[in-house]
């Protein structure tokens, strides 16, 4: 039987997550791999554009995107997502839609790194306050178990992440090969 994963980057707007996610969907691609991805950006303005930023929204955006993740997998598809995923319960929803074929990549920069990155303009909207509700999450630290795969984007470039997640893909998936 085929393995087939979902690789979940999470961590704060700015820390590299979708560039990074983009980057490995293209290398699963380039190596043959069936891949979807699934970038929280894209979901908030389709799928999930009816829910709001309350702790019951954003658990049930995640729990959707675990679902379509899941649909993927039942199809032979390895998947990439990326999204925020500040607090523990969105990536409770997520653990429980997905189980033992979830990977969590824990994409981290600090916050003043990825305040002074700002790529899409997020925190500056945010503290003009057109941006509903961003900063006033806090980013909960992960708990062990979703901080094992651990990507530090200020202490490596973008390359050295990359080739980081695709070690660790290649560790997940037996058909891989780097």
């Amino acid at each position: 039987m085929k393995i087939t994963k979902v690789f979940w980057l999470f961590g704060r707007c700015g820390a590299g997550k979708t560039t990074l996610a983009r980057k490995l969907r293209s290398g699963f691609l380039d190596r043959g791999i069936p891949v979807f991805f699934l970038d929280g950006d894209d979901m908030r303005s389709g799928l999930c554009s009816d829910l709001g930023f309350t702790t019951e929204s954003r658990v049930e955006n995640h729990r959707r995107i675990a679902e379509v993740a899941k649909l993927a997998l039942d199809q032979g598809m390895n998947v990439v997502v990326a999204t925020m995923a500040p607090q523990h319960s969105q990536r409770d929803a997520v653990s429980k839609v997905l189980g033992n074929r979830l990977v969590w990549i824990y994409i981290h920069a600090p916050l003043d790194v990825c305040v002074a990155r700002d790529p899409k303009g997020l925190y500056q909207r945010a503290k003009a306050g057109n941006v509903q509700d961003l900063l006033s999450f806090p980013f909960e630290v992960p708990r062990p178990e979703e901080r094992e795969n651990y990507i530090d984007t200020v202490a490596q470039n973008v390359e050295g992440c990359y080739t980081s997640i695709l070690e660790l893909a290649q560790a997940q998936l037996c058909d891989f090969a780097i």
